[in-house]
This record gives C-alpha cells, structure tokens and sequence, in this order.
C-alpha cells in the first residue's frame, strides 16, 4: 500500500463517519484545514495521527488496512462462518470452489 491509498482510504473513512474535513481537523485538535492538507498529500500525516484519526471515525485498524476495505466486513462475515465448519464441510467447501 503506498501514500496515495493511505490517503484514499482516509478519505473513504471520513466519509463512513460522515464528517467534514474541517469537523475531522476539529476533533482531533487541529487547524480546520489540516485533513484536507493531509488528504491532498501537503502534510505528511504521522502513524499517530492516524491512529486518532481512525480511533475519532470509529474505524478499525484492521479495516484500514485489510486488502477490501470496502467489503471488510462481508470477508470478516464469511471468514467466521468458514472458522466454525468442521474439517470435512471445509473440504467439501474447497471442492465445491475449486469446479
């Protein structure tokens, strides 16, 4: 993952939370044009920074850099269901994906 999808997912996150940039930039202690100068790649955004950011948006870490973020949650949903089969239904389930 390089810088510009680090900050398209910011974007993405933001959004999910339905905050503004400059609402962001506000509950995180910063100048009301901080999110923006970071999303524009401008200011270069610490881990620390991040971490707020994502703890503010009520946004796993996990999520933030899983392969899909998007479809986070639906991979998390069939990963659990796929934990909980006994060995011979996964079996069967990998044959079932491999036709």
């Amino acid at each position: 993952m390089d810088i510009k999808e680090i900050l398209t997912r910011l974007g993405y996150v933001r959004g999910q939370a339905n905050l503004s940039a400059r609402k962001l930039s506000e509950r995180i202690d910063k100048s009301p044009q901080y999110i923006a100068q970071v999303e524009s790649g401008r200011i270069v955004l610490t881990v620390e920074k991040l971490l707020q950011i994502l703890e503010v948006c009520n946004f796993p870490i996990e999520r933030f850099f899983s392969a899909n973020i998007q479809d986070y949650n639906i991979d998390k949903e069939l990963e659990t269901l796929i934990q909980n089969l006994p060995a011979d239904k996964k079996k069967n389930m990998i044959e079932f994906l491999k036709k």
